[in-house]
């Protein structure tokens, strides 16, 4: 029997998938997976072309492997589920490994979305900027049911909710 996270980690995983299809397939060669370690110890050729994937000991629960069609280069994506409220202490996670890895893109996912509390610190532009920014990116926050449906209420950062 699977279990909640599970189901959802499939969902997002099938959502990452679709996202990164539309966006970069034209240009790279996407991969989709659900890692069971830490990024440094997964045995994928595209991953071992990241400068210093060595250290890399942490793992995302769905990471995206972009690999050039050009230059063979290789790009990620982060990901990371919930299946309850986002925490202060989950965006800063998140903030330190995109900060580490630098992303193109880095994601926060969650059933339930925001609670209140962090909705309304999201809610400052200073400490939006200081919780989401990585290298003149911005790591980005939704809601997404069980069927793969974003509720838009809930993006973060706000300027970025029309565009999922």
């Amino acid at each position: 029997m699977t279990s909640i996270k599970d189901n959802y980690t499939q969902t997002t995983k099938k959502w990452l998938e679709g996202f990164l299809f539309n966006k970069y397939s034209k240009e790279y060669k996407i991969e989709v997976i659900i890692p069971l370690s830490d990024i440094s110890k997964i045995n994928n050729p595209s991953i071992k072309k990241i400068n210093n994937y060595s250290l890399l000991d942490f793992h995302p629960d769905v990471l995206g492997i972009l690999t050039s069609k050009i230059n063979e280069g290789v790009n990620i994506i982060l990901l990371n589920r919930s299946t309850s409220s986002i925490s202060i202490k989950e965006i800063g996670e998140m903030n330190i490994y995109s900060q580490i890895i630098n992303p193109i893109a880095s994601f926060i996912v969650s059933l339930k979305g925001l609670p209140n509390e962090v909705n309304s610190l999201l809610l400052s532009d200073d400490i939006c900027n200081s919780l989401l920014h990585y290298h003149n990116k911005e790591i980005v926050i939704l809601k997404i049911d069980e069927k793969g449906k974003i509720d838009n209420k809930s993006t973060f950062p706000r300027k970025l909710k029309d565009m999922f």
